[in-house]
């Protein structure tokens, strides 16, 4: 029998697949690995920013809790706010129970030492439900301390609506929308 001679050609003929599988696999590890960074990245700004808005709350309930008349207020230390000394600058509350009790609840929702800084689902879920009751908690004290419309109470969904300004790519633009990209409707290129 003759000796079977592979065909010199062969690698020539299969070399588009070759490549191309090469350069799939190459994507896709690179495409991975790119992908777990930017997560990451992501992951880190959104927590920051949920952990940002609880300490805007925890700091507003001990404001809230330094204020109120009675200066037997278990869950809140009127300490780590005022130290003693400028208590008379901040104006005090009513003596109401009812508004101790919503303070007293808005100070435990969001103790920061009693979240799970795990990332589990759980433990996010959790996080996110007592930030949501926490906000609800701030708005009705704010309403039943008068202070709705006063520029040191920020209305939450104005905050969240400030990201309405980013500009989404193929979205459609009104002439002069105030965006970056938006140079037609500058008042310096006419």
């Amino acid at each position: 029998m003759a000796d079977l001679v592979p065909d010199p050609f062969e690698s020539l003929l299969t070399l588009e697949d070759d490549l191309y599988t090469t350069a799939y696999a190459q994507g896709a590890a690179d495409g991975s690995h790119a992908g777990r960074i930017e997560g990451r990245i992501f992951g880190l700004e959104k927590g920051f920013e949920k952990f940002a808005a609880l300490g805007q709350l925890h700091g507003r309930a001990a404001v809230w809790g330094a204020r109120l008349p009675s200066a037997t207020i278990t869950t809140i230390d009127k300490n780590e706010i005022v130290n003693g000394e400028n208590e008379a600058a901040l104006p005090t509350l009513s003596d109401s129970e009812r508004l101790k009790k919503h303070i007293q609840m808005l100070h435990a929702l969001t103790d920061p030492a009693t979240f799970s800084t795990l990332n589990t689902e759980d433990a996010v879920a959790d996080f996110d439900d007592r930030l949501k009751r926490a906000g609800a908690k701030a708005k009705i004290i704010e309403r039943m301390a008068g202070e709705t419309g006063s520029p040191a109470s920020p209305d939450r969904e104005a905050l969240e609506t400030t990201a309405g300004n980013i500009r989404i790519s193929g979205a459609k633009q009104k002439k002069g929308d105030d965006s970056m990209e938006d140079f037609v409707g500058s008042r310096f290129l006419t």
